[in-house]
């Protein structure tokens, strides 16, 4: 491969990492031996009780025909007797990571195979997706057909020199998707006995391409590009010893990928297709398959982040295998007396898609749960009726059994006149404050952070200093409480009821729920959209708060359901804003932010964008029409200061 490709990789690589479904790590593996390093040490201070009993050697490009005749290639990690490059003695669990990234060029962070595992006992397959690397055939971006692949490769990997019949699935973002359509598709009893995903979305349409039907152009359309020239590129890189087949494969992979790429794109600008919520998102949303991992016996450890893009669908993930485990809807919320069972468990931190598990030692959590399906080794990772882990911002650790947990209530704050927000309805029967329709935001906020997977980090780390640039700008709207008088405890969904007249039959709202210090500085705590023709809601799959509001919205986001706004008349809109697992401190307030942009995150379409200009909105503070944010409160706690 030239320095000239290897550049170009790793300029797209960089894209993806933006983009969120590539995270980056110091963690690589290299062709022929890995050294066993020192005991690792994780945040808290716990030194790794088991060190590295083995290096590691790498056969690369294994070929793997399928039942169809495609060859996918893999790239199999062995434990070696340190200082040697010899194969160990002995039979071990396999554990397999499927990539779309390239088993070599991206094998990094959530991409990677990691030689912690291997070096303690584990054969490690990375293997090229369909259509993706070295690996014939077409990209599904995930889905149930690469499910069906990923049940194939688990046979294919209990079967080798070596393995002791037992398969363990880890990766994320992408990867961790693959692994709960695979745990779907492999049926009961077989090699599978445990997943890993990390930074999992369970609906992508919603957790990554659109917020309140709003699409994400910066994701949408970067992932378009990028994905199409990493896919298209890496096989010179899998496949440099064979240069005609990489060229072949490098045409294929192209070309195949022209159906996704293009009709995406257009229709994203178009307002067509997949612009709206339908057969192709839903066969790719985890959600809709989590009844058959459940049926399956697959027991799955996840990992996700409070800054995360997929920080909506995690925790969804964990009440959904929860739920059915305990034979209910996957759709509802847990309620506060069901059952719960370690073999599905979450861990939540502070944490954005590029630094997963930074503040906990995740390797030691990897081997120890592998350690427990995989080699019936009795060690506390199930000991726990409370398998929902969070850690907050401010370091703070507590255990729930539930989603929303068990010690949340819902406590209901109006917006009120004079741009307050309190707990007492509005008593006037009129009121309303203004505010402008501008697609275009330049405020300082952690969506540049969340939606670029934590490259824009350190940006955000210094612009936030400013105070001028998180403060609300000409034409939006801030809400603030008074000075909580103890600390509050946010853990689980927001959601915002907004009542408002518009000049124009097309409306867009971007609501922000805001930590304010007492000198001014603000954090934002979370996030959320909505277009308002968009504004439909589904009820059995919506989650309540109090009375009538919501704490998870569910919008059906089909062109059937949507709507033009009413000029001139109060129109309703249910905004769900991502879950917060956080705590404000007392002496602080707490604001929401209400906007019409967020750029670059939310971009209209040109058609929208025009529908939508000149639009003013009186959003209403008054006791016949009020609006409302529905916070969920952790017992102990207030909301709002007296």
């Amino acid at each position: 491969m030239t320095h000239s490709t290897k550049s170009l990789l790793a300029l797209l690589t960089s894209l993806l990492l933006g983009l969120g479904l590539l995270a980056p790590s110091a963690a690589s593996a290299v062709d022929v031996r890995v050294a066993a390093p020192a005991a690792a040490t994780g945040a808290t201070g716990a030194t790794d009780a088991q060190p590295a009993k083995y290096d590691v050697v790498v056969e690369h490009d294994v070929p793997i025909t399928m039942r169809d005749g495609r060859v996918l290639r893999a790239d199999i990690h062995r434990p070696a007797i340190k200082g040697t490059n010899e194969v160990a003695p002995g039979r071990f669990p396999v554990i397999l990571v499927q990539t779309p990234y390239g088993k070599s060029v991206g094998n990094s962070g959530l991409g990677a195979m990691n030689p912690y595992l291997v070096q303690r006992g584990y054969i490690g397959v990375i293997v090229d997706v369909a259509g993706t690397g070295g690996s014939e055939g077409q990209s599904m971006l995930f889905g149930r057909s690469e499910g069906l692949d990923g049940a194939e490769m688990v046979r294919w990997s209990a079967r080798l020199e070596g393995s002791n019949g037992k398969v363990g699935l880890l990766g994320g973002s992408y990867l961790g998707i693959d692994q709960i359509f695979t745990a779907a598709a492999v049926g009961k009893n077989s090699p599978l006995k445990a997943i890993f995903p990390i930074a999992t979305a369970s609906d992508p349409y919603r957790d990554l391409f659109v917020a309140g039907g709003i699409v994400n152009m910066t994701s949408s359309l970067g992932l378009i590009a990028g994905y199409f020239g990493l896919r298209t590129l890496t096989p010179f890189a899998e496949r440099s010893a064979d240069p005609i087949d990489a060229l072949k494969l490098s045409l294929q992979h192209g070309l195949a990928g022209i159906p996704f790429e293009l009709t995406t794109g257009l229709d994203a600008v178009l307002e067509n297709g997949r612009v709206y919520d339908g057969p192709y998102w839903q066969e790719r949303a985890p959600q809709n398959v989590l009844d058959e991992v459940v049926a399956n016996g697959v027991p799955a450890y996840l990992v996700g982040g409070q800054y995360d893009v997929f920080q909506r669908g995690e925790p969804l993930l964990y009440s959904g295998l929860q739920n059915a485990w305990a034979g209910r809807s996957v759709w509802k919320p847990m309620n506060r007396t069901q059952p719960v069972t370690p073999r599905y468990q979450l861990l939540t931190g502070p944490w954005d898609h590029g630094n997963q598990g930074s503040t906990v030692n995740l390797d030691a959590i990897q081997l120890a749960w592998f350690d427990h399906w995989l080699k019936g080794v009795d060690n506390d990772i199930t000991d726990t009726r409370k398998p929902f882990h969070v850690q907050e911002p401010g370091g703070a650790s507590y255990d729930v059994a539930r989603y929303p947990a068990e010690t949340t209530r819902y406590q209901r704050l109006h917006l009120q006149p004079g741009k307050k927000l309190a707990a007492p309805k509005p008593t006037a029967s009129t009121g309303s404050s203004r505010m402008i329709y501008k697609p275009v935001s330049l405020a300082c906020q952690r969506a540049i952070v969340q939606w670029t997977a934590g490259l824009a980090r350190d940006l955000y780390a210094q612009c936030s200093k400013v105070k001028e640039l998180s403060a609300p700008q000409p034409g939006d709207l801030a809400f603030d409480t008074g000075a909580l008088t103890r600390d509050l405890r946010l853990a689980g969904p927001v959601g915002v009821t907004l009542k408002a007249k518009s000049t124009r039959s097309q409306t867009m709202f971007v609501v922000t729920l805001q930590d304010v210090a007492p000198d001014g500085t603000v954090t934002d705590l979370s996030s959320g959209a909505l277009l308002g023709t968009a504004r439909a809601i589904t009820p059995g799959r919506s989650w309540s708060s109090i009375r009538d509001g919501y704490a998870l919205p569910y919008h059906p986001h089909t062109k059937a359901a949507e709507k033009p706004v009413p000029v001139g008349k109060v129109t309703r809109y249910d905004i769900e804003i991502r879950p917060i697992f956080s705590s404000v401190p007392a002496g602080h307030r707490v604001r929401l932010l209400v906007q019409s942009g967020d750029t670059p995150h939310l971009l209209t379409s040109p058609f929208r964008l025009l529908g939508s200009l000149g639009g003013v909105y009186d959003i209403q503070t008054n006791a016949v029409s009020s609006s409302y944010v529905d916070l969920p409160v952790a017992s102990g706690s207030v909301p709002a200061g007296r």
